[in-house]
């Protein structure tokens, strides 16, 4: 995992759009799993991306605006540093797994990810590791023939 620093945001200019860049080594998100006692964890990388994640919150000082409200449209990028030899085009792990990773900006970006109405998602490699979001405040669930024109404005 990266050292740990501040996360980044900026508001674009007469826009509700936020671009937010999260200084992390993304991991897709782990099963839960279920100890015989009944208690539910995490693999270990998955675990120790979200405490990473949370040291990397609490140096941040969001936006008085945070969290947002309302239905959410977000575009991500996971950028991931490429392994010493790979013939894969772009990381291991399904895309959504590293979506899933998002529900560590609960209460702090968004109230809740169940405020997502519409997301795109990517992975690939990238020499600095690190998670790009760009999280836009909508009026209600979009048109679908709306969705591409969405982040292009602003």
């Amino acid at each position: 995992m990266s050292s740990i620093s501040e996360a980044t945001f900026s508001k674009h200019r007469g826009s509700p759009r936020w671009s937010i860049l999260i200084p992390i080594d993304p991991v897709p998100a782990s099963r839960p799993r279920f100890a015989r006692s009944g208690r539910v964890y995490y693999g270990k990388r998955y675990t120790a991306f979200r405490r990473e994640a949370e040291a990397i919150f609490n140096l941040t000082e969001w936006p008085v605006e945070f969290p947002l409200n309302g239905p959410l449209v977000v575009s991500s990028k996971f950028i991931v540093p490429p392994p010493k030899k790979t013939k894969r085009y772009s990381p291991r792990g399904d895309v959504d797994n590293y979506f899933k990773t998002l529900d560590v900006l609960n209460e702090i970006v968004w109230w809740d990810d169940d405020q997502l109405v519409w997301a795109c998602m990517s992975k690939e490699y990238g020499e600095q590791a690190r998670i790009e979001l760009e999280v836009m405040q909508v009026d209600g669930i979009p048109k679908a023939r709306a969705l591409s024109q969405m982040f292009v404005k602003g």
